[in-house]
Order: C-alpha cells, then sequence, then structure tokens
C-alpha cells in the first residue's frame, strides 16, 4: 500500500465511523469537498471503499455513504500461549475470518516462524483469498525489547524464544511484510481501532492480563512505545515474590486449590465449584489492580482505562466490577480517576491486535512520521550519529 498522509486520514475516519458521507468527511478532516471527492475517487479506484445509498424513506436526495470494502485487504494476527500458537485471519472490519491453533511446545524460533506461515498459507486457499490480498503478518508475543534494538526478548515461559533469535526467524520466513510487537501494545491497539467507541476515547490506557501483568496506551491516536518499546508496564507494580494479578498467579492459585489448570483454554471449562476460589483470586487481583488504575491516571490522564486480555469474558467482567468497588483516591487532590471499562473484544484482543498493526502501519495517517517518513516495524528509524 502506498497512501498519501490524507488518504491514510479519510481511511482512518472511516474505519471509525463505519459509514460516513463525503460532507462529513470534509468536515471531520479539515479538507475541502473538492480534495476529499478526488482522494476517495482513487480509493474507490483500488477497491479500499465502497460507496452505497442510504434511503430513509424521507423525500429528497438519498445519502451516499462511503464505508471500507471488508474483504479487500487481510491480516493476519498471531499470539501465543505457554504451549499453543493462534494464527487468524482478520479484515478491514474486525473480524476474525478464520483461525488455527498450533502446538509450540517443544518448537524452535525457526519452526514456529514456518508453521505460522504453513497455516496463513492453508487459511488463505480455504477462503480462496489471493496472497496479495494479505497486508501484513502482526505478531503479538509476551516480551520486552532489547535495550537500543529491535531484539525481542521474550518472557521466560516461552522457551521456543529463548535463542533470541526469533525476529530474525520471522522476518526470513514470512511472505508478507511482517510488525512485532509486546501483547499489550497490540491489544490497545486493537481495541481503540475495533472497539467500536465513539468518538474514540484518546488517550486511552490498556491494561493486559496474559502470563503477566502488561499494558499499552495509545496516545493522539498512535501507540505510546517509549524509546525501545517497553512502555506502559504495569506489572513493574507486583514483585515476582509476591502473588500478583496475573494470569499465571491465578493458574497457581486454583491450581492450589485443585483444579487442573494449565493454560487460559481451561479457564473457559471451570466447573462451578471453582467459584469461591476464583472469586478470592477477583477480588484479591482486582485491589492489587486499582493502584494501575490510579497511577495510570496520575501519569497518562486517559480519558479511558480499559481492561482485557487473555481471561475469558465473564473473569475480566468480575474484575471490572472488583476495581469499581475499590474506594480509590485520585492521584492529586481535586482529581478523579479515569473511568474503567471491560475489553470489547474480549480474548480475541489478542489476535485482533495483531492483526490491526499491519492495519495501522499500512492505513492511518498516524503510522508516518511528521517528517513523512514512514515507521519501521511500528518504531521511527533511528537516526545515525
Amino acid at each position: 500500500m502506498d497512501l498519501s498522509r490524507n488518504e491514510r486520514r479519510l481511511v482512518e475516519l472511516i474505519f471509525v465511523g463505519k459509514k460516513i458521507a463525503r460532507v462529513d468527511l470534509a468536515e471531520r478532516s479539515g479538507m475541502t469537498g473538492a480534495s476529499v471527492t478526488r482522494l476517495i475517487g482513487r480509493l474507490i479506484e483500488i477497491g479500499l471503499l465502497i460507496e452505497v445509498v442510504e434511503r430513509t424513506g424521507a423525500q429528497g436526495q438519498p445519502r451516499r455513504l462511503l464505508s471500507l470494502r471488508a474483504d479487500r485487504y487481510l491480516s493476519a494476527g498471531i499470539t501465543f500461549s505457554v504451549s499453543r500458537m493462534e494464527v487468524a485471519i482478520v479484515d478491514l472490519a474486525g473480524k476474525i475470518l478464520t483461525s488455527r491453533s498450533v502446538d509450540i511446545e517443544t518448537s524452535t524460533a525457526l519452526s514456529v516462524a514456518g508453521a505460522a506461515q504453513a497455516a496463513i498459507a492453508a487459511m488463505l486457499a480455504d477462503l480462496g483469498m489471493p496472497k496479495d490480498r494479505l497486508l501484513g503478518v502482526g505478531c503479538s508475543v509476551p516480551g520486552n525489547f532489547g535495550t537500543m534494538s529491535n531484539i525481542l526478548k521474550a518472557h521466560s515461559f516461552f522457551p521456543a524464544f529463548d535463542d533470541g533469535e526469533a525476529d530474525q526467524a520471522f522476518k526470513a520466513t514470512f511472505e508478507a511484510p511482517y510488525y512485532i510487537e509486546n501483547d499489550g501494545t497490540a491489544a490497545a491497539l486493537g481495541e481503540y481501532v475495533f472497539g467500536g467507541r465513539i468518538p474514540q476515547p484518546d488517550p486511552m490506557f490498556f491494561i493486559h492480563i496474559g502470563h503477566g501483568v502488561g499494558g499499552g496506551a495509545v496516545i493522539d491516536g498512535r501507540p505510546y512505545r517509549g524509546v525501545n518499546g517497553n512502555a506502559c508496564l504495569p506489572g513493574v507494580l507486583y514483585p515476582y515474590d509476591q502473588p500478583r494479578p496475573s494470569g499465571q498467579d491465578l493458574f497457581a492459585t486454583l491450581n492450589g486449590a485443585g483444579f487442573a489448570i494449565h493454560d487460559f483454554v481451561d479457564l473457559e471449562r471451570l466447573p462451578d465449584s471453582a467459584e469461591v476460589a476464583l472469586g478470592a483470586w477477583v477480588e484479591r487481583a482486582g485491589k492489587q489492580l486499582s493502584e494501575t488504575v490510579r497511577v495510570a491516571t496520575a501519569m497518562f490522564d486517559p480519558a479511558l482505562i480499559v481492561l482485557g486480555g487473555r481471561l475469558p469474558e465473564l473473569v475480566t467482567d468480575k474484575l471490572v466490577g472488583a476495581i469499581s468497588s475499590q474506594p480509590i483516591l485520585g492521584p492529586s487532590r481535586g482529581l478523579e480517576v479515569a473511568a474503567v471499562e471491560a475489553s470489547r473484544l474480549g480474548p480475541r484482543a489478542g489476535a485482533i491486535g495483531a492483526a490491526c498493526i499491519p492495519f495501522f502501519a499500512s492505513l492511518f495517517s498516524a503510522a508516518v512520521a511528521d517528517d513523512g517518513s514512514p515507521y519501521l516495524n511500528g518504531r521511527k528509524p533511528k537516526s545515525r550519529p
């Protein structure tokens, strides 16, 4: 995709508005009607947009509304749990068209990449979609990035990436442009783009409960990463040698209560008898996460804090309720804490967030640096001395 900044801006507005008239596009973008008409003409010509007539039954000219052609471009999103990799194909409407689960327990980084590429190729074939419909592959990994580099430092729970060569293995294997993010940032971006909130909450802070406690933020329409891609990590508030509001801690709690839990999928099949242990964990974790809400409010003054990640929606909803029941003091006198909501994408936030990264890089104006240069792999190129 080679879109101008103004074309990207229009696409971005249509992403948010779903269906929108040209006159509204001109008003929201600040462009003239003539400029909007010219740019929209090209976007329709390349098949990215469609225009439909809205008939309301009232007299007069029917409105013509623009929307994205959802199947024009697709993206692949990859997320990881301890023993499995989930690979999903997502369209421009944020809908998961198909997905596959692949065992990675004893794999190397190169074999993981090969299995992911094979799954993507097979799913595209099953959908009857040519490879050129795929804008890219987004990979959401629980891990950090090495200082002053793009080298992924994966979480110790993921032995397939112990050799530190995951990034290079993925780049060498995938046939489409490849992007990598930590899971909190990817989930935050997916929630911002596909969460369906109008107007979009900006800034938005995302608390990501996966194996650990991660996070992400979107500020001025752009994921905030920090200098190395490691910003917004609320897990620092919870020492590893103490109980934490993390998925791994929940597994340990439930296992200690006699329920065999190995990964997030097992949480979907919890018996009713686990309710007491689960409720106790939710109450404690909610109290702990209220501190993240207080700190995130102080640091970012967000319009909204979203809680989500790998937990089942029912558990996430209980956690939001537990947080909201806490008497959280404002970060400063006279200031209130930000509102907290559960993710609207539920456990799908990981796959949709990962797939959203190529969409963002290819179609959003915020993915273009102020000097007009593109962000590489989600990061502005570092200048050479």
